[in-house]
């Protein structure tokens, strides 16, 4: 029977699956060609879960379950294809790997034609279509009948596709006969939208749902070792959700066993669909809930954490009970089991009070309240009626970092909600408590600071510089109730809990010092005018990634807590904080391919020499004098010098410190502030730009012609940029000669 029939016949979602060996032969024809594609931006996995739905590209990370950056389905008539972040359908990227032909395949087999009409929405890919020898056109304005049946095939960029009307569009022309390719970057959707929830308010998201397809808002494929999709015919099974809920089923009622491999993709695959539906779709997870049967969630603590080895069942019923938590209505959570152990909760006796917040539009970002919501209660917020539906929210909970693509939970996988302000006063509550915020939009820039009430919550320890001193914190405010604490200036802000806060006694020069490093790294990387907010640091029993990770908050973990706060004359914060501090300050400019690792440390190495005024080299072991030595021995012995250098990031760092050791951090200064002085030509535009740039700005910042430095590193530069610099003195630092 062929596939095109079977798919026009299967067009709505149900548990019977298809036969196995249809989905390879399906994926030959979209690969056929392609070696490998390249990991393009941050993706995030997309959904699988239906009929004749299936992965065409997938990888794992270090030796974790599978997930999909692409995937396909047939759907009525037709057939959808979608990416996993919006690159893949960027024309700028159809030369990147395999990523054309990719393209070029994809576009026959959602149409089943050699040379379709195309509509392109969004992005593009007119001219690489047109150079294939295809014919298409660009799709302006909305999506919608009349403009969709125009075409064989439509390819869309559908990040900012959110009406249900386009979705329902998309939905009927794909249903008719139509072929659709979209890429989208899921989890920066809440970014992207001001605040929306990707499965209840993506209208395109939502139309694809009965082809058991979707995107999701889960993060993935971070390993800095992946940098490409391989192309694989034979990928698991267990990718599809469905597949693995049936297999489990089977397995529950006395059927084949599954491995611990296939258990593993199998959860795994089913918590990802879990993350694409939306509040009240309840098929997938009723399905989830009779193939596992009677059981609990079990609550995970670091000191008995729910493993993928041995708890799969309750973290497939744990992962699903706090996605559903996380979209229900305001009124009427409950407390969840867990929340007791983390994120904790205050006292039943302590005072639940009113307290009026003021707000500074221009400040975007959170907002700190200096108040506590415990879980299951209820918090009242009333704002003026001229800020409603502005894009405000309330945030409860400051531990964002979710968890589902973890082996092991130390706690729930999402604990913390945000709940836009739509109207003036709103009613909500979380099921796992927090730290209560206001989330301030970018687009509230202009609005004059106003007053917010909120009900209901207990105050937390916060301690604002400028506003609050040691006295007013050691008698007042650290013996509030609220189980985590903030430290709060205008450059940064702390949050720990509060038994590790209550040890501080100077929080007024704690925070003075952090005001300090934000404004060294500021000052250096020439971005003191672009500061919109404060920075954040939050602790976490658990986090995404790492030790500790970028972002908007940094994350670490809470054993560092005491470092983050300690501040005197013999310990001090560390090495880390500073390392993702300079991550926050990177620029494209001045980091190319290798030296993601290593222009953060120089500006982490830039606060021991100008806040605390030590010498930058006690900042980490891995580059002592001898360490340094030992690097320089591994460049010497390399034969494939770049390879070495970008791969080994205390090598390369080596670099910087003899730049930063021979030239003074002045010339560092000039340097990352000369890509806004004019006079040094334009800025780059990819990674040859970058390193010739870097080879000749800092040539003529210096004086001297560094192209021997470079060419003894290993770092690639042009002739042009040799033949630029080739007039300046050579130099070169003693030890390389």
């Amino acid at each position: 029977m062929r596939i095109a029939f079977l798919l026009s016949l299967f067009s709505s979602v149900v548990l019977a699956q298809s036969p196995a060996n249809w989905q390879n032969a399906e994926r030959e024809k979209l690969l056929t060609g392609v070696g490998s594609v390249p990991k393009l931006g941050s993706p995030g996995p997309v959904a699988i879960w239906g009929n004749f739905a299936f992965p065409v590209l997938a990888a794992a990370e270090g030796g974790k379950s599978e997930m999909a950056l692409a995937a396909a389905a047939g759907f009525g008539k037709g057939r959808v294809l979608i990416f996993g972040h919006n690159s893949y359908i960027d024309g700028g990227n159809a030369g990147s790997g395999g990523v054309g032909t990719l393209l070029v395949n994809a576009v026959k087999w959602v149409s089943g034609k050699e040379k379709p009409r195309i509509g392109v929405h969004g992005t593009n890919l007119v001219a690489f279509l047109d150079s294939r020898g295809f014919r298409s056109k660009k799709v302006a304005g909305a999506l919608d009948k009349k403009s969709l049946n125009d075409f064989d095939v439509v390819i869309a960029n559908v990040q900012g596709i959110t009406s249900d009307e386009e979705g329902q569009a998309v939905q009927d022309f794909i249903k008719g006969g139509g072929g659709f390719i979209a890429g989208m970057t899921g989890w920066a959707f809440e970014q992207t939208s001001g605040g929306q929830t990707l499965s209840a308010a993506h209208g395109l998201n939502k139309a694809l749902l009965p082809a058991g397809v979707a995107f999701t808002d889960s993060s993935g494929f971070g390993n800095a070792q992946l940098r490409e999709f391989a192309s694989r015919t034979d990928l698991s099974r267990y990718m599809n959700a469905y597949e693995a809920i049936t297999a489990i089923m089977k397995q529950r009622q006395g059927g084949p066993a599954l491995t611990a491999e296939d258990i593993n993709q199998g959860a795994n695959a089913i918590q990802i669909a879990l993350a694409a539906q939306p509040p009240g779709r309840t098929t997938l997870q009723t399905a989830v809930m009779n193939a596992l049967g009677d059981g609990g969630t079990g609550v995970p603590t670091p000191a008995a954490p729910l493993t993928q080895e041995k708890h799969s069942s309750e973290r497939i019923r744990l992962g699903m009970e706090t996605r559903v938590l996380k979209l229900a209505a305001g009124d009427g959570i409950k407390a969840h089991a867990a929340a007791e152990a983390f994120p904790g909760k205050s006292p039943a006796d302590a005072p639940r009070i009113t307290k009026e917040v003021s707000i500074a539009p221009s400040i975007t970002g959170w907002a700190s309240t200096g108040l506590w919501l415990n879980a299951g209660e209820p918090l009242t917020v009333k704002l003026p009626a001229d800020a409603a539906g502005k894009g405000f929210a309330v945030r409860i909970g400051c531990h964002t970092d979710t968890l589902y693509h973890l082996e092991s939970w130390s706690r729930a996988p999402d604990i913390s909600r945000s709940v836009g302000l739509e109207t003036e006063t709103t009613l909500t509550g979380s099921a796992f408590g927090g730290l209560v915020y206001i989330e301030v939009p970018g687009r509230a820039k202009e609005m004059k600071p106003f007053t917010i009430s909120l009900s209901g919550a207990v105050e937390a320890p916060l301690f604002v510089l400028g506003k609050d001193d040691d006295a007013t914190w050691n008698t007042i405010l650290k013996k509030h109730q609220g189980p985590w604490a903030e430290f709060a200036c205008d450059k940064v802000i702390l949050t720990c809990p509060t038994e590790n806060a209550r040890k501080v006694t100077n929080p007024t020069m704690l925070m003075e010092f952090w005001k300090k490093v934000v404004e060294a790294q500021d000052e250096i990387s020439n971005q003191a005018t672009e500061r919109q907010r404060p920075e954040r640091i939050v602790a976490d029993v658990q986090i995404s990634a790492g030790y500790m990770h970028s972002g908007y908050p940094i994350m670490i973990p809470t054993s560092a807590s005491d470092e983050m706060i300690t501040f005197g004359r013999l310990k001090f914060p560390g090495w880390g904080f500073y390392h993702e501090l300079g991550h926050n300050h990177q620029r494209g400019d001045f980091t190319f391919e290798g030296t993601g690792e290593v222009t953060n440390n120089v500006l982490g190495m830039y606060v021991y020499h100008a806040v605390l005024g030590k010498d930058p080299l006690i900042g980490h072991p891995a580059i002592t004098p001898d360490a340094l030595k030992d690097h320089i021995n591994t460049i010497k012995k390399a034969g494939n010098k770049f390879a070495v250098w970008k791969s080994e990031p205390f090598v390369a760092l080596t670099t910087y410190i003899q730049l930063v050791e021979g030239f003074g951090w002045d010339a560092w200064r000039k340097y990352l502030h000369s890509f806004s002085d004019a006079s040094y030509g334009p800025t780059p535009t990819n990674d040859d730009d970058k390193r010739d740039q870097f080879l000749v700005r800092y040539s003529k910042i210096t004086g001297k012609n560094l192209a021997g430095f470079f060419e003894w590193w290993g770092i690639p530069v042009s002739s042009t940029a040799r033949a630029e610099v080739s007039k300046l003195e050579p130099w070169m630092p003693k030890g390389l000669h």
